[in-house]
């Protein structure tokens, strides 16, 4: 592969350091690492993806939110922004927590302070935030759809479609709210690209159905439905008709 003089190859951590980060959070609770403007970084442990190597555009820069809700959040400018710079990706690299865990520490961690703080929340709580946005412990769709970087990635990856006139149509009608994401990508029916697209397409001919209550209750009525047809073998037209039944009755 011929490498373009912008590029740069990615830095990961490494296994060792990557448990030792865990065990900080973990079993002797640093959180006051993740309130500072810099992570306390030990740069030896810091090196090269050897073996399958990834190259990205150097210098990458994200958006930083500008509020915590809707468009503030440039959720979709960031989610174009990483898939596109890790375009070359497959599944199993884009599934390593060592990449991921080293861009919300540090090529990303202006953007994670911002928009996944950690000060202010109760002390209690701080744990199991940091281990869902910072961290990445296990490697099904729910935790790299949380992690806060790898989910930009993944939000891409399941919904980008370069066979329409807008590639991004579906990556934008996901992330128009903050519910089809978390409702869609944590069930399993999230994981099977006819059912993902037929849902995906319907919210996007219904944008007004895009809130908390409609969001959930239709896509909890589908699941439902999967207990009597085998949704995985329809195809995404065969999909939205059955959620365009499902919302008269919702």
């Amino acid at each position: 592969m011929k490498i373009q003089e912008s590029h740069i190859e990615q830095k990961i951590f490494s296994s060792g350091y990557l448990n030792h980060i865990y065990l900080q959070v973990f079993d002797n609770k640093k959180f006051s690492h993740y309130e500072q403007m810099e992570f306390p970084l030990e740069k030896e442990n810091v090196h090269p993806n050897g073996g399958s190597r990834i190259y990205v555009p150097n210098n990458i820069t994200l958006a930083i939110p500008e509020g915590n809700k809707g468009a503030d959040l440039k959720e979709i400018e960031n989610t174009k922004i990483i898939y596109e710079a890790f375009r070359t990706l497959t599944p199993t690299q884009a599934s390593d927590p060592r990449l991921w865990t080293y861009l919300t520490h540090v090529t990303f961690w202006e953007y994670m302070r911002k928009r996944w703080p950690v000060a202010e929340l109760q002390k209690d709580k701080k744990k199991n935030y940091i281990k869902e946005r910072y961290l990445l412990t296990t490697t099904n769709l729910r935790t790299l759809t949380h992690n806060g970087i790898s989910r930009l990635w993944w939000f891409g990856y399941l919904t980008y479609d370069e066979n329409r006139e807008n590639p991004w149509e579906l990556t934008e009608t996901l992330l128009k709210g903050t519910d089809l994401p978390t409702s869609l990508l944590e069930r399993a029916i999230g994981t099977n690209k006819n059912i993902r697209t037929g849902v995906l397409e319907f919210f996007s001919e219904n944008p007004s159905l895009i809130t908390s209550k409609s969001v959930q209750e239709i896509l909890k009525m589908l699941n439902l439905v999967g207990g009597v047809k085998n949704l995985p073998f329809l195809e995404s037209n065969e999909i939205k008709e059955i959620m365009n039944e499902l919302k008269n009755v919702a």
